[in-house]
C-alpha cells in the first residue's frame, strides 16, 4: 500500500480509502511476511461492480472532469466505448438480495443519521417556539403532523435500505422536500410528498396541513430540478407506500446503474462529437492561415512589382540628370553660357553623383529587391521591409 500510494502521488490512507470506497479487497496483515516467509496466503477475488459505481478511480487533487482534455488526448484514438454485458434484469436481482426486506415501523426506533438530524432540527425549533414572543411560519416544526410522521418513518426505511447497496441520502431544504441519494457515485433525485391536483378549481397551497389519511406519491425524478418522472409509486386503498418500499429501494439503485450507464454512453458520444468538432476546427484554422500566406504572397508581389516600376522610374530619372548635365557641359563649352568652367563642372559632378545615387542599375539596388522579394520569410515582416526600402 505505501509503495503504490508513492507511485500515484498520494497518501497511504488516501489510497486504502479509495480501495474500502470502491470494493476492492486489500491484504489483511501479515500478508507480505506470508508471502516472503512462503507460507500460504489467499488472494481475495475482485467482486462484481456494485450498481452504480463507477468503473474507474481517480486519485489526486485533480479530477478528470475539473480539467479539459489536452489536443493530444481528444484527437488521439478514441477509448473503448464501455459495454454492459449484465442484464439489468439480473443486476435488479443482485439488489434485491442485498436489501432485503424492508419494514415500516409505526414508530421511529432505529434511525438513520440523516432522519436523526431532522428530528434533532425539529426538536430544537420546538424548545425555540415555547420561550419565543413570536415566531415565523419557516421556524415552526416541521414532522409535527400525523402527514409529516409518516412521510419521516417511510424516508427512514428507504434510507436504511438503500444503504446496504452504498446509498447516502441527503435532505434539503427547510421542509426536507429536495431529497437525493447518492449510490456510490452516482446521484438520483427523489420527491416525496402530497400527488398534485389536476382537478380544475381544486388547487392546494404549497403547504397544506393533512391528516393521516392523505395520500402520498413517492417518485424518482430526472434531475435535481426534479420534472420528468422515471418511475413513481403512489396510496391507493388496498396497497400502500408501506407495502412497496422494497421495490422503492431496489428501483432507486436499479436506477442509479442505469444512470451510470447512460452517463457512460453520453461521454462517450461526447467524446466523439467533441474530436470531429477539434478536427474541424483545426482544417478551418489550416484554410485560414493558407488563405493569410496566399494575401501575403500576393502583397509581396504587388510590392516588388511597384518596386521595380518605381526603380524604372528613378532609372529614367538618373538618365534625364545625365543628358541634362551632358547638356550643360555643351552649353557651357559654347558661347551660350556665361559662366567660369569650374563652377560648371563642380555642379556637374554633383548631378551625376546624384545619378548614380538614385541608378537602380549602378547601385545594384535592383538585385537587392530580387533577393529580398523572394527571401525565405514568408511574412509580413519580409513585405513592410520590401515597402520600407521603396518608400526610401
Amino acid at each position: 500500500m505505501r509503495d503504490l500510494a508513492a507511485r500515484f502521488g498520494v497518501s497511504g490512507p488516501t489510497l486504502k480509502n479509495a480501495c474500502t470506497k470502491f470494493d476492492i479487497p486489500i491484504p489483511p496483515r501479515g500478508h507480505w511476511a506470508k508471502l516472503q516467509a512462503r507460507k500460504p496466503v489467499a488472494r481475495v477475488v475482485l467482486p462484481a461492480r456494485a450498481p452504480g459505481m463507477a468503473e474507474e478511480i481517480h486519485l489526486g487533487d485533480r479530477y478528470y472532469w475539473q480539467r479539459s482534455l489536452t489536443d493530444e488526448e481528444l484527437l488521439g484514438p478514441l477509448p473503448d466505448q464501455r459495454e454492459f454485458s449484465e442484464d439489468i434484469a439480473l443486476v435488479r436481482d443482485r439488489i434485491r438480495k442485498a436489501i432485503g426486506t424492508v419494514k415500516v415501523g409505526r414508530v421511529l426506533t432505529l434511525m438513520h443519521p440523516v432522519i436523526a438530524k431532522l428530528v434533532n432540527q425539529d426538536e430544537a425549533r420546538r424548545e425555540k417556539q415555547k420561550t419565543a414572543t413570536y415566531t415565523f411560519s419557516w421556524e415552526k416544526p416541521v414532522f409535527d403532523t400525523p402527514f409529516e410522521q409518516r412521510r419521516l418513518r417511510l424516508l427512514n426505511a428507504l434510507f436504511l435500505a438503500v444503504a446496504r447497496c452504498g446509498g447516502r441520502p441527503e435532505v434539503r431544504g427547510n421542509e426536507a422536500r429536495e431529497i437525493t441519494i447518492t449510490v456510490h457515485q452516482t446521484a438520483v433525485f427523489l420527491k416525496l410528498d402530497r400527488p398534485k391536483v389536476t382537478r380544475r378549481g381544486a388547487g392546494q397551497g404549497p403547504h397544506p396541513t393533512g391528516g393521516k389519511s392523505d395520500p402520498l406519491r413517492f417518485a424518482i425524478v430526472e434531475d435535481y430540478q426534479r420534472r420528468s418522472e422515471r418511475a413513481a409509486w403512489q396510496d391507493t386503498e388496498d396497497v400502500p407506500l408501506e407495502h412497496t418500499m422494497a421495490d422503492t429501494a431496489v428501483e432507486i439503485v436499479a436506477v442509479a446503474e442505469l444512470k451510470y450507464r447512460e452517463d457512460c454512453v453520453r461521454q462517450f458520444e461526447w467524446r466523439v462529437k467533441r474530436k470531429t468538432e477539434r478536427e474541424e476546427e483545426i482544417r478551418q484554422h489550416q484554410i485560414e492561415q493558407e488563405r493569410q500566406e496566399r494575401e501575403c504572397q500576393q502583397r509581396l508581389e504587388q510590392a516588388r512589382i511597384d518596386r521595380l516600376l518605381e526603380e524604372a522610374a528613378t532609372l529614367r530619372r538618373a538618365t534625364d540628370i545625365r543628358a541634362y548635365v551632358h547638356a550643360v557641359r555643351q552649353a557651357a563649352g559654347g558661347e551660350g553660357l556665361n559662366t567660369q568652367a569650374e563652377e560648371v563642372e563642380r555642379w556637374a559632378r554633383w548631378a551625376l553623383a546624384e545619378a548614380d545615387r538614385i541608378d537602380p542599375v549602378r547601385s545594384g539596388r535592383f538585385l537587392e529587391t530580387h533577393d529580398r522579394s523572394f527571401s525565405p520569410l514568408g511574412s509580413e515582416d519580409g513585405f513592410h521591409q520590401t515597402e520600407y526600402d521603396s518608400d526610401e
